[in-house]
């Protein structure tokens, strides 16, 4: 078994499509928050006119209805979302590995330790700083930016879905944590796209520059032996 996955992990084999499809996802997933967060700055408006009595009849059922909806499509997308990242993840690792870059992480495990509670924490972060070590990309600093988008939007995503407002303050207090939550999973969203670009450009440059054989030079017709 061990000598299968290590004869699978020594092929490179092109992940430019699950690229591509995780880079749509993403992108979706960015745009998606960003539809969401002008949804929730315009919740400071409704609480306004809540407050001086001015609301239309039914808008503000329309509001919990759209509130409801986006989040059960961001719900969804994040699910599609994540499996494009680890099906494209995987193989990336496994193409590292596949060109001579010895990776701290097996492509299982690049996977596996996303799902391991408080290591979840911090294995994601350093499985994608590996790649771009082993790639000789100085872009670790990118890393950095990404994963802290990330935490920050899983803390907020938290902190949100603990509140249940009561009245009009607890409503702006609602919109604002879920404003900045959408924002941040915006930019996160890019600079996982960011992330994929680089390392996926790296790795195929790699690939070209040690898979591809050396050409041979041809033999004087002088030194030629029958």
């Amino acid at each position: 078994m061990e000598g299968s996955i290590a004869q699978a992990e020594a092929t490179y084999r092109s992940a430019s499509m699950r690229a591509r499809v995780a880079v749509l996802f993403l992108l979706g997933m960015a745009l998606l928050a960003a539809i969401a967060a002008l949804h929730f700055f315009s919740t400071f408006d409704l609480v306004d006119r809540a407050a001086r009595g001015a609301l239309r009849p039914g808008e503000a059922r329309a509001f919990d209805d759209l509130t409801v909806t986006l989040g059960r499509i961001e719900l969804a997308g994040q699910v599609v979302t994540g499996i494009a990242w680890f099906v494209w993840l995987h193989r990336a690792v496994a193409n590292v590995r596949a060109v001579g870059g010895q990776t701290a992480f097996t492509p299982g495990w690049a996977v596996g330790w996303w799902f391991i509670p408080f290591a979840n924490l911090v294995q994601p972060y350093r499985i994608l700083r590996s790649l771009l070590n082993r790639l000789d990309a100085p872009s670790t600093g990118l890393v950095a930016y990404w994963w802290g988008c990330y935490l920050t939007a899983g803390f907020l995503g938290t902190v949100a879905s603990l509140q249940r407002p009561a009245n009009l303050n607890d409503l702006r207090i609602f919109a604002a944590t879920f404003l900045g939550l959408d924002l941040i999973r915006a930019a996160a969203a890019v600079l996982a796209v960011l992330l994929v670009r680089e390392i996926e450009q790296r790795i195929e440059r790699t690939a070209r520059a040690r898979l591809t054989p050396a050409p041979v030079s041809p033999v004087p017709a002088g030194q030629a032996t029958n």
